[in-house]
Protein backbone atom coordinates (compact mmCIF):
# COMPACT_ATOMS: atom_id res chain seq x y z
CA UNK A 1 0.00 0.00 0.00
CA UNK A 2 0.78 3.27 -0.12
CA UNK A 3 1.27 4.14 3.18
CA UNK A 4 3.51 1.41 4.48
CA UNK A 5 6.62 3.29 3.58
CA UNK A 6 5.37 6.24 6.01
CA UNK A 7 5.83 6.29 10.47
CA UNK A 8 2.92 5.60 12.19
CA UNK A 9 2.85 7.44 15.87
CA UNK A 10 -1.36 6.35 16.41
CA UNK A 11 -2.78 3.36 15.14
CA UNK A 12 -6.67 2.53 15.30
CA UNK A 13 -8.44 -0.81 14.28
CA UNK A 14 -9.84 -0.54 9.94
CA UNK A 15 -12.64 -0.27 9.12
CA UNK A 16 -14.59 -3.70 8.76
CA UNK A 17 -17.81 -2.60 6.59
CA UNK A 18 -17.58 -0.93 3.64
CA UNK A 19 -18.23 2.92 3.50
CA UNK A 20 -21.95 3.55 2.49
CA UNK A 21 -22.09 5.57 -0.91
CA UNK A 22 -24.51 8.14 1.04
CA UNK A 23 -22.80 8.50 3.90
CA UNK A 24 -21.22 12.32 3.49
CA UNK A 25 -24.60 12.68 1.57
CA UNK A 26 -27.01 11.67 3.92
CA UNK A 27 -29.60 14.30 5.24
CA UNK A 28 -28.00 15.64 8.31
CA UNK A 29 -28.80 13.96 11.56
CA UNK A 30 -30.52 15.89 14.34
CA UNK A 31 -27.07 16.20 16.24
CA UNK A 32 -25.69 17.19 13.40
CA UNK A 33 -28.52 20.52 12.65
CA UNK A 34 -27.53 21.36 16.67
CA UNK A 35 -24.01 22.03 15.46
CA UNK A 36 -25.27 24.00 12.45
CA UNK A 37 -27.01 25.93 14.45
CA UNK A 38 -24.41 26.86 17.08
CA UNK A 39 -22.59 27.90 13.69
CA UNK A 40 -25.73 30.10 13.07
CA UNK A 41 -26.06 31.58 16.07
CA UNK A 42 -22.26 33.14 15.81
CA UNK A 43 -23.01 33.89 11.88
CA UNK A 44 -26.74 35.28 11.92
CA UNK A 45 -26.32 36.28 8.28
CA UNK A 46 -26.14 32.90 7.27
CA UNK A 47 -28.94 31.24 5.43
CA UNK A 48 -31.15 27.96 7.34
CA UNK A 49 -28.33 25.06 7.51
CA UNK A 50 -31.35 22.69 5.27
CA UNK A 51 -30.35 25.00 2.42
CA UNK A 52 -26.90 23.68 2.60
CA UNK A 53 -26.68 20.88 0.85
CA UNK A 54 -23.39 18.63 0.77
CA UNK A 55 -22.09 17.95 -2.37
CA UNK A 56 -22.70 14.96 -4.35
CA UNK A 57 -19.74 14.69 -5.49
CA UNK A 58 -18.05 14.52 -2.23
CA UNK A 59 -16.59 10.38 -1.64
CA UNK A 60 -13.45 9.72 0.02
CA UNK A 61 -10.76 8.89 -2.74
CA UNK A 62 -9.53 5.45 -2.94
CA UNK A 63 -6.25 6.54 -1.22
CA UNK A 64 -7.96 7.44 1.89
CA UNK A 65 -10.16 4.64 1.90
CA UNK A 66 -7.31 2.55 1.39
CA UNK A 67 -5.51 4.46 4.83
CA UNK A 68 -9.23 3.88 6.60
CA UNK A 69 -9.27 0.11 5.79
CA UNK A 70 -5.55 -0.11 7.37
CA UNK A 71 -6.52 2.12 10.60
CA UNK A 72 -9.67 3.71 11.00
CA UNK A 73 -7.65 7.68 12.26
CA UNK A 74 -4.61 7.56 13.37
CA UNK A 75 -1.47 9.66 12.97
CA UNK A 76 1.75 9.69 10.41
CA UNK A 77 4.60 11.47 11.17
CA UNK A 78 7.30 12.29 8.36
CA UNK A 79 10.17 14.99 9.37
CA UNK A 80 7.57 17.78 10.29
CA UNK A 81 5.38 16.81 7.82
CA UNK A 82 2.51 15.50 10.95
CA UNK A 83 -0.59 14.10 9.58
CA UNK A 84 -3.67 13.39 12.15
CA UNK A 85 -5.91 11.51 10.07
CA UNK A 86 -9.73 11.72 11.49
CA UNK A 87 -11.94 8.55 11.23
CA UNK A 88 -14.84 7.81 9.62
CA UNK A 89 -17.15 9.24 11.33
CA UNK A 90 -14.85 11.86 12.94
CA UNK A 91 -14.29 13.35 8.60
CA UNK A 92 -18.11 13.90 9.14
CA UNK A 93 -18.28 15.19 12.19
CA UNK A 94 -15.48 18.00 11.67
CA UNK A 95 -16.86 19.11 8.46
CA UNK A 96 -20.03 20.10 9.66
CA UNK A 97 -19.04 21.55 13.21
CA UNK A 98 -16.48 23.46 11.77
CA UNK A 99 -18.76 24.84 9.15
CA UNK A 100 -17.66 23.66 5.94
CA UNK A 101 -21.31 23.51 4.18
CA UNK A 102 -21.52 27.48 4.90
CA UNK A 103 -18.04 28.39 4.01
CA UNK A 104 -16.69 25.71 1.25
CA UNK A 105 -19.00 22.93 1.07
CA UNK A 106 -16.85 21.07 -1.87
CA UNK A 107 -13.61 21.15 0.65
CA UNK A 108 -13.57 18.02 2.84
CA UNK A 109 -11.17 17.57 5.64
CA UNK A 110 -9.38 14.52 6.67
CA UNK A 111 -6.51 15.32 8.59
CA UNK A 112 -4.73 18.12 10.94
CA UNK A 113 -1.57 19.16 10.84
CA UNK A 114 -1.19 19.63 15.27
CA UNK A 115 -1.18 23.39 14.25
CA UNK A 116 -4.43 24.12 13.36
CA UNK A 117 -4.51 23.74 9.65
CA UNK A 118 -6.69 20.97 7.80
CA UNK A 119 -5.50 18.43 5.19
CA UNK A 120 -8.18 18.67 2.45
CA UNK A 121 -9.44 16.95 0.02
CA UNK A 122 -10.92 20.09 -2.98
CA UNK A 123 -13.80 18.32 -4.95
CA UNK A 124 -14.67 21.74 -6.82
CA UNK A 125 -14.11 20.31 -10.26
CA UNK A 126 -15.38 17.14 -11.29
CA UNK A 127 -12.65 13.67 -11.62
CA UNK A 128 -9.94 15.56 -9.92
CA UNK A 129 -9.44 15.80 -6.15
CA UNK A 130 -6.43 17.68 -4.82
CA UNK A 131 -5.25 17.82 -1.95
CA UNK A 132 -5.16 21.24 0.37
CA UNK A 133 -4.39 22.91 3.94
CA UNK A 134 -7.02 24.94 5.04
CA UNK A 135 -7.12 27.20 8.35
CA UNK A 136 -9.83 25.98 10.75
CA UNK A 137 -9.97 30.03 11.67
CA UNK A 138 -10.29 31.06 7.94
CA UNK A 139 -12.62 28.30 6.22
CA UNK A 140 -13.70 29.45 2.55
CA UNK A 141 -12.89 29.50 -1.18
CA UNK A 142 -10.79 32.99 -1.16
CA UNK A 143 -6.95 32.28 -2.02
CA UNK A 144 -6.17 33.96 1.48
CA UNK A 145 -7.61 30.48 3.29
CA UNK A 146 -6.23 27.74 1.34
CA UNK A 147 -3.08 26.27 -0.32
CA UNK A 148 -2.55 23.49 -2.83
CA UNK A 149 -0.34 20.51 -1.52
CA UNK A 150 -0.40 17.66 -3.86
CA UNK A 151 -2.24 15.51 -5.69
CA UNK A 152 -1.91 12.42 -3.91
CA UNK A 153 -1.35 11.75 -0.25
CA UNK A 154 1.55 9.63 -0.78
CA UNK A 155 3.63 12.61 -2.61
CA UNK A 156 2.20 15.48 0.13
CA UNK A 157 3.31 13.35 3.21
CA UNK A 158 6.47 12.24 1.36
CA UNK A 159 7.57 15.97 1.89
CA UNK A 160 9.29 16.49 5.59
CA UNK A 161 8.19 20.25 6.32
CA UNK A 162 5.64 21.15 7.65
CA UNK A 163 2.35 22.43 5.66
CA UNK A 164 2.69 25.87 7.50
CA UNK A 165 5.73 26.29 6.16
CA UNK A 166 4.47 25.58 2.91
CA UNK A 167 2.03 27.87 2.98
CA UNK A 168 3.65 31.31 4.31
Amino acid sequence: MWFNKFNFFDLHPGLTEPIPDDFFTKPYSVNELELLDNIRQLYPEGTAPEIFPIPKQIKLPKEYIELLNYSNGGGILNGDREFGYFSLEDIREMYISYGFPFWAPSFLPVAFNGGGKFYAYDFRKENEFPIIAVSSGNIGYDDDCWGFLGYTMENVLSNTNNIEDEQD
